[in-house]
């Protein structure tokens, strides 16, 4: 008797496994660059306007400084485009740390943003004490100005976003349709403003969704706790 429920009990376990493998039918991946040499050097490709940004590394950060001249305009995209997007019981994330200390020639200047396997899109700009949301009016959130701030966004669907900021969170918004292949961006993103910008780290990629996991590790709890 024991025995035939030891084996119900690993029948069960098998299933909430077998559940989970079936949610997350996609392939996770990782991407991310930590500041420590020039993004084309481990694999971005570099994008310029007219004229490319003054860089330097310092500290752990890549330190763009855009501020001399309004044609300078700079970014970095992650070259295999497609197959950016979550399964069911994955969610995609973006995260970067900056410090953004001046903007000139417009309020807005540094810049990040995704854009979805089937060209829907979002992306961000910032000054030194706000974040916007592009492409859509009034989304925006503010903090604390020449500080170094983490950000998060997060998207199980690539149609509605939450977007944290220290931990935060600050703003819940939805993607636009564009026309453009997917891709994922950052850097300065307005050649007709200039700004001095520290880019500590820029992560992306597709994860297991929290709350996936936190079912199954409720329901192993309780079959494991189950008086037999």
């Amino acid at each position: 008797m024991v025995q035939g429920r030891h084996w119900r009990r690993a029948m069960i376990l098998a299933a909430l496994l077998g559940a989970v493998a079936g949610a997350a039918q996609g392939e996770p991946y990782w991407i991310a660059y930590e500041g420590n040499d020039y993004p084309e050097r481990e694999g971005w490709w570099r994008i310029w306007y007219d004229i490319p940004a003054e860089r330097r590394l310092e500290d752990g950060c890549l330190v763009m400084d855009t501020l001399g001249d309004p044609f300078i305009g700079e970014y970095y995209q992650w070259p295999p485009v497609g197959n950016l997007d979550p399964h069911p019981g994955e969610v995609f994330v973006m995260r970067w740390r900056i410090r953004i200390d001046e903007v000139s020639g417009s309020r807005f200047d540094a810049g990040i943003q995704i854009r979805a396997d089937d060209g829907w899109a979002a992306g961000f700009r910032h000054s030194e004490d706000m974040i916007r949301a592009v492409w859509v009016f009034g989304v925006e959130a503010h903090f604390q100005p020449w500080v170094f701030h983490d950000f998060e966004f997060r998207s199980g669907d690539m149609r509605n976003y939450e977007l944290y900021v220290d931990d935060q969170l600050v703003l819940e918004g939805r993607f636009v349709e564009l026309s453009e292949c997917s891709r994922m961006s950052w850097g300065q993103s307005t050649s007709s403003a200039g700004s001095l910008t520290r880019w500590d780290y820029v992560r992306f990629g597709v994860v297991p969704e929290p709350s996936t996991w936190l079912i199954v590790l409720v329901a192993l709890l309780c079959v494991g706790t189950r008086r037999i």
